[in-house]
Order: structure tokens, then C-alpha cells, then sequence
């Protein structure tokens, strides 16, 4: 067997050599130019390439169109359940429609500019942020790089970046409704990452609508979407008080976290106690140890649109945003008790 330890990396001048073909016939195989190549022709350069171990370089490609076949991932919440799984279903699908993915770590938002910076080094085709917070200057500088950016289940008011998002009002006002229909007065909001949109916008539909409905005093307790988050909230609630009857945590994963504070830690039993409501709509492996009743994002479909609208604004770059606004609904499943009194049919 020949040892390749020390061989060079076969170039597409070694395959033309090898096929007896011109490189530029090489370079039409491989890269798609559209420029037909003979089927006996095309049939030698690829059993030379395969003899000489040659495989096409994306990065000389790239220096050669000035762009890349790479969508940047701006993501920080990696502990967040549904943010992993929506991280795997873009890359199966931006994968599916011949792109990859480079994955940018974000450990607080004064590293946005820098991960931005360094992923527009990188030449990528476009960016998708699903939790950071963006100024006017990195919209503005990936507009000049004509590097299309949007925002996943995130909103930038005031700036002139794509969107596309759950209405996180509504469904905190869907929440309100669900529980206070089923006889809840003692209200409690877990509450996601501070300075989030989406935090922002589920806290307020949740108290808004609440205060609508007749109940002023909600209790707010902090978090930031983690399972830690939610049961450290629980731990506080039921240190101070023991009145609330309705919980809505802003994220399922937190919601969870709250769950078992109250398994583990009190006497209490959810729903016959406390009704526990997700927001999210995760898929749960065991949802006999978790029947979380969630408000549940339409996932599938935001990702579509995302990538839909990334790969149009790839192929026809224009400076105009767009924006879409989807509608999810509740999930229920079993942690929210009915408490209106039975109706006396006598």
C-alpha cells in the first residue's frame, strides 16, 4: 500500500495530467460552470482524481468568486434545548440546498462585533443570528460586504435587518388567556435572558393581557432560559410565598427546571398545586417525567422561511429588509389543572 504521509496534495494541474484533459476542463468537473464537458472526458478526470486522492478546494474557490458556500451561525444558548435543535435542523437543511455551516460562539454580546468581523474574514455568503444584539455599525458593515444577515426568533428595532420570529406578545398574551380561562389568579412569569426581545415581548403580552383580564399583582421572578434559571426561580418563589397557582417560565427548558423544584423540594404536586405552562415547544424524550403544557413555537416553518429568504437574498442581494412574523398556540399536555368550580347541573 503506498504511504501517503509525505505526499504532496494532488493539484487539478496533476489530474489534467493524469486524464490528459487542459485544467480548465478540470475546473469545469468540479466546480459546476455550466460549461458542458463530454461524459468520456468527464469519466477520465474523475477516475484521475480518484487515483491521486484530488479533492476541490472551497477556500481557492472562494478567492476565485469572492464569496463561499458558508452560512455563518451567530449562537450563544448552547445549554437551550430548542436552540440546539434548531441549529440541527438549519444545517440539515442549508446542507440540502448545497451550503454549510460555520458555527460562531458568542460568550456575551461584546463579542458580536468580533465573531461578525471574523466571519466576514471568512467570505461568508450569509449570516443567521439567533441571540445577540446588533448595532447600527455591523448592520451597516455587512451591508457594505453585501453579506445578507438575518435575525432568528429576534428582533432589532430601528435597524434595517432581516427578520424572522415568533410573536412572542401573543404568545404571551395566549398563555395569560389559557391559564386565567382555567381559573388562575395567583399569576408568576418566569422570566428568560434580560435585554432579550424575546423575553421582552413574552413578558409583556403575559402581564398585559393579565392586567386585562382583571389580575394587576403578578409576581417576576428572574432567569435566563436555562434549567438552573428554574429552578433556582422556584427555590425563591416558594421561600417567600406559597400563593401562586399559575406559572408561565419563558422557555421550556426552564420550565422543566421548575418542575422539579417542585417534585423534589416541596410537598406539593403540579397540577393539583401549581400549573406549569413552557413556552417553546420542544420535543420532550420523556414527557410521563415532564407533561409540560407549552405555547409552542412553529419551528419547521420559521427555519424554511429563514433559509428561503437567505438563499433569495444571496442570489439577488438588495438592502431592503424583510420581515416575517409567525403565529404559534399552545401545546397542552398536563401540568395545567382546570380550577373553575363544577358546574352544579342539578
Amino acid at each position: 500500500m503506498k504511504d501517503f504521509s509525505d505526499s504532496k496534495r494532488a493539484t487539478s494541474k496533476d489530474v489534467a495530467r493524469e486524464a490528459g484533459v487542459s485544467q480548465s476542463s478540470v475546473s469545469r468537473v468540479f466546480n459546476d460552470s455550466g460549461i458542458s464537458v463530454s461524459d468520456d472526458k468527464k469519466k477520465r478526470i474523475l477516475e484521475a482524481a480518484d487515483r491521486l486522492g484530488y479533492r476541490p478546494s472551497q477556500i481557492a474557490r472562494s478567492l476565485n468568486t469572492q464569496t463561499t458556500r458558508i452560512i455563518g451561525f451567530v449562537l450563544r444558548e448552547f445549554e437551550s434545548s430548542f436552540y440546539m435543535r434548531v441549529l440541527s435542523i438549519f444545517t440539515s437543511k442549508l446542507q440540502a440546498a448545497g451550503f454549510s455551516v460555520m458555527l460562531f460562539n458568542l460568550h456575551d454580546d461584546r463579542s458580536v462585533e468580533e465573531n461578525l468581523k471574523k466571519a466576514l474574514e471568512y467570505q461568508v455568503a450569509g449570516l443567521v443570528i439567533s441571540s445577540a444584539t446588533l448595532s447600527s455599525p455591523l448592520v451597516e458593515g455587512c451591508l457594505r460586504y453585501k453579506t445578507p444577515v438575518f435575525l432568528f426568533n429576534r428582533i432589532s428595532e430601528g435597524l434595517n435587518v432581516n427578520t424572522v420570529c415568533c410573536d412572542n406578545i401573543d404568545g404571551g398574551r395566549s398563555v395569560a388567556d389559557f391559564l386565567i380561562d382555567r381559573g388562575h389568579r395567583h399569576l408568576v412569569y418566569v422570566s428568560g435572558e434580560e435585554g432579550s426581545s424575546t423575553n421582552r415581548d413574552r413578558k409583556r403580552g403575559f402581564i398585559e393581557q393579565a392586567n386585562k383580564r382583571g389580575i394587576a399583582d403578578i409576581r417576576v421572578l428572574p432567569g435566563d432560559y436555562t434549567y438552573q434559571s428554574g429552578f433556582a426561580a422556584a427555590e425563591e418563589l416558594f421561600r417567600t410565598t406559597v400563593d401562586a397557582d399559575g406559572v408561565f417560565c419563558a422557555s421550556d427548558t426552564s420550565a422543566m427546571g421548575f418542575m422539579d423544584y417542585v417534585r423534589y423540594r416541596t410537598r406539593l404536586t403540579f397540577p393539583d398545586d401549581i400549573s406549569i405552562v413552557g413556552f417553546d415547544g420542544i420535543p420532550i424524550p420523556n414527557e410521563i417525567h415532564y407533561p409540560l403544557t407549552t405555547f409552542k413555537q412553529p419551528m419547521e416553518r420559521m427555519i424554511d422561511k429563514t433559509v428561503e429568504g437567505l438563499i433569495d437574498k444571496i442570489e439577488h442581494f438588495t438592502t431592503d429588509a424583510v420581515h416575517f412574523l409567525f403565529f404559534g398556540q399552545i401545546l397542552e399536555r398536563g401540568s395545567v389543572a382546570d380550577r373553575n368550580p363544577p358546574m352544579d347541573n342539578r
